[in-house]
């Protein structure tokens, strides 16, 4: 079996941003979510760090006022998505000079498949790693392993501009002593509930029970084992594969904590409105509708539930949201964040509703669609987003979206 190989840049949208401006290099720079300068950039949100701002521990998800605490000369950039993607999109290019296995797994990572020898795989990296320096003023580090999870697992061990390789004969050591939480895929609650179990390590996880396993985490026990063992039978895939989308949401932090309902339904009402539009730009319809509220303390409260027909509706999608929130109710803290999400997808098959009434909303849904792509989001709007827009909308709000995809893929026919 030829190793893997895994690429993951290094403070990737920081390092970008010093790239573009050679004023910010060996400073230490946050990348911004969001922006709230009027405010002292109370609410803003630490996308990531250099590592000159690490050095000072800086960390993701802190708010400027605490990186700030932790160093008062920290450069702040409001991040630009449209830049970061179309720089991965170009290093793609480089990967795939060498293979058309080049399977992204996010924005500033990906899993190659070479299909060369060891030494080879380790040539292949250096020269990788060589042009996306050159081309591009900065770094990544390099993991090979026998698979995907290995891997993965060796970019991160010596961070940044590292390359290491994990051999299979080196597995069982690496693993004996390796905090289980280091296995991609393993979460933090997995990672506590197999504490629990008194299954600390990589090691000790490859030798629990699979029974034990099965009871206590369904049918991903014996996965769970396969990892603990070094085991990772999943290929990568073409870079040209058709992924599945397996569901479309929106979340927006609030300009401010609130407790007026009638304030987070408008924001729950123009979540559903910006995941209906990106599902009919899609052509997809579906039937689960997911709600989420983040309070001021960051505990969050989401619940799901499905619909009796598929639909791609701003209207339909809101209501069955606010329901869920309902459920919410009364709330015990004000609220900072509002989310909404649709999943079961299916392809729009443009079905002729049997009722008027659906009929008609459909063919109203999609004119609204028509007008706001030709003349710009929300050039027509319910009347109840001018509760949000009147509390205020942060800048980008259409950026703040995502789609997840499933790990099947089939290959687009050529």
């Amino acid at each position: 079996m030829t190793p893997i190989l895994h690429i993951d840049m290094d403070a990737y949208f920081a390092s970008v941003e010093q790239a573009c401006n050679p004023s910010l290099r060996g400073k230490p720079v946050v990348v911004c979510g969001e922006t709230s300068a009027d405010k002292r950039w109370g609410r803003t949100i630490i996308v990531t760090s250099s590592y000159e701002a690490r050095k000072f521990g800086i960390k993701t998800g802190m708010s400027v006022p605490e990186a700030k605490r932790l160093c008062p000369g920290v450069q702040l950039v409001f991040g630009n998505p449209d830049k970061y993607i179309d720089t991965s999109l170009q290093i793609h290019r480089i990967f795939l000079k060498y293979t058309p296995l080049v399977e992204p797994f996010s924005v500033d990572e990906c899993f190659i498949d070479p299909a060369a020898a060891w030494d080879d795989c380790r040539r292949i990296a250096g020269k990788m790693k060589n042009e996306i320096r050159q081309s591009f003023g900065i770094t990544c580090s390099a993991g090979i392993g026998p698979n995907k999870l290995t891997a993965k697992l060796a970019s991160g061990m010596q961070k940044p501009d590292g390359l290491t390789e994990i051999r299979p004969e080196k597995i069982p050591e690496l693993f004996q002593k390796l905090p289980v939480q280091e296995l991609c895929g393993i979460g933090e609650k997995t990672a506590e509930k197999l504490n629990f179990l008194g299954i600390k390590t990589a090691g000790q996880l490859g030798s629990a029970r699979e029974g034990l396993l099965t009871t206590h985490f369904g049918v991903i026990g014996p996965r769970l084992k396969r990892m603990g063992l070094g085991i990772d039978e999943s290929p990568v895939a073409s870079y040209w594969a058709e992924r599945i989308i397996k569901s479309v949401g929106h979340t927006h932090t609030l300009p401010e904590d609130t407790g007026d309902i009638e304030i987070i339904r408008a924001f729950l009402r123009l979540m559903a409105e910006k995941v209906s539009d990106r599902m009919m730009e899609y052509k997809l319809m579906g039937k689960t509708v997911s709600a989420v509220i983040r309070y001021d303390d960051f505990e969050s409260a989401n619940r799901q539930t499905t619909l009796r027909r598929h639909t791609n509706s701003g209207l339909a999608i809101y209501e069955a949201a606010i329901k869920i929130f309902n459920g919410f109710l009364p709330l015990r803290k004000n609220v900072r964040m509002t989310g909404v999400s649709v999943s079961s997808l299916m392809p729009e098959n443009n079905e002729q509703f049997l009722f008027e009434r659906l009929a008609k909303n459909q063919r109203l849904d999609k004119l609204v669609h028509a007008l706001n792509k030709k003349y710009g989001d929300f050039f027509v709007k319910p009347a109840s987003l001018l509760i949000a827009e009147n509390f205020g909308i942060k800048d980008r709000c259409g950026m703040i979206g995502q789609h997840i995809f499933d790990k099947n893929i089939s290959k687009k026919s050529s």
